[in-house]
C-alpha cells in the first residue's frame, strides 16, 4: 500500500495563504501519515524574508508540538544561477528536516530546448555542489522539459541522483515529472516523494494523482522517502 504523505507546503511565510499550524491541521484532517513544511528560500521573489526564517521555523516547531503526526521543517530551496548556488546558508540548513532544490527562474531563456539544456546544466552542478534531500518539480519549468533532453543525459542524472542519495518528488500541482522519469528513477533506486505543492490548507494532502501513479509503476512503501524522513 502506498501512503498518504505530503512533503511539498507553504504558509504565509513565502506565497502560501495560511500558517504552518493550519497546514498541519488540514493533514491531519485528510489522514496523512506525515507532512513537511517547505517555504521558498529568500532569494525568489515570493521567498521567506531573511528576517522571518527563525519567526517561520519556531512556528512550525510549535505546530509540531501540538500535532499527532510527523511535522518536518523544511525549506524549498532556489537554484540562484549558472554555478548551481542556491539561497540556502549554512547556520539554516542545520535547522531543516527536509531540503528540496527547485529551479523557478532560468532567466530569458523561451526556447524549451535550451531551457532544458539550462536546467539540466544548473541542476547538476546543484545536487553535486551541496547535499539536498527531494528534487522539487523535476524538469517542469512551463511545461515538462524532460522530452527535449537527450535518453542518455537523463539516465546519467538519475544516476547521479542515485549517488547522491537524493529522492525524486512527485508533484501533484504540475503533475511532474511524466511516468516514463519515475519508473527510471526506481529502476535506479531513486527514493520518491510525494508533494501536493499545496499553498491554502484546501489543497494539503491533495495527492490522489501522484497515489495513482506510484501505483501504475509499481512503487512500494520502501521506494519512498517517508520512512528514512521520520523514522
Amino acid at each position: 500500500m502506498i501512503p498518504k504523505f505530503d512533503f511539498h507546503t507553504h504558509t504565509y511565510y513565502s506565497d502560501g495563504r495560511s500558517g504552518p499550524l493550519e497546514v498541519v491541521e488540514a493533514a491531519e484532517a485528510r489522514g496523512l501519515e506525515a507532512v513537511a513544511i517547505t517555504d521558498h528560500g529568500p532569494e525568489l521573489h515570493v521567498g521567506v524574508l531573511r528576517g522571518k526564517v527563525k519567526h517561520m521555523l519556531r512556528d512550525i516547531e510549535m505546530a509540531r508540538e501540538q500535532a499527532a503526526i510527523p511535522v518536518l521543517k523544511g525549506m524549498e530551496v532556489n537554484v540562484v544561477d549558472q554555478e548551481g548556488r542556491v539561497d540556502l546558508e549554512p547556520e539554516l540548513e542545520k535547522m531543516l528536516d527536509l531540503r528540496i532544490i527547485s529551479i523557478h527562474t532560468l532567466g530569458e531563456l523561451v526556447d524549451p530546448r535550451e531551457a532544458a539544456r539550462e536546467y539540466l546544466e544548473r541542476m547538476k552542478k546543484a545536487v553535486t555542489n551541496r547535499k539536498f534531500d527531494v528534487l522539487g518539480h523535476p524538469f517542469h519549468y512551463h511545461q515538462n522539459l524532460l522530452p527535449y533532453l537527450p535518453r542518455q543525459e537523463i539516465e546519467n542524472f538519475v544516476k547521479l541522483l542515485a549517488r547522491r542519495g537524493m529522492a525524486v518528488e512527485v508533484n501533484v500541482k504540475y503533475r511532474a515529472p511524466d511516468e516514463e522519469f519515475l519508473a527510471l528513477c526506481l529502476r535506479e533506486g531513486v527514493k520518491l516523494s510525494v508533494g501536493s505543492d499545496a499553498h491554502s490548507p484546501a489543497d494539503v494532502g491533495k495527492i490522489d494523482w501522484a497515489i495513482s501513479i506510484l501505483r501504475k509503476i509499481g512503487a512500494r512503501r520502501e521506494d519512498l522517502i517517508l520512512d528514512d524522513m521520520v523514522r
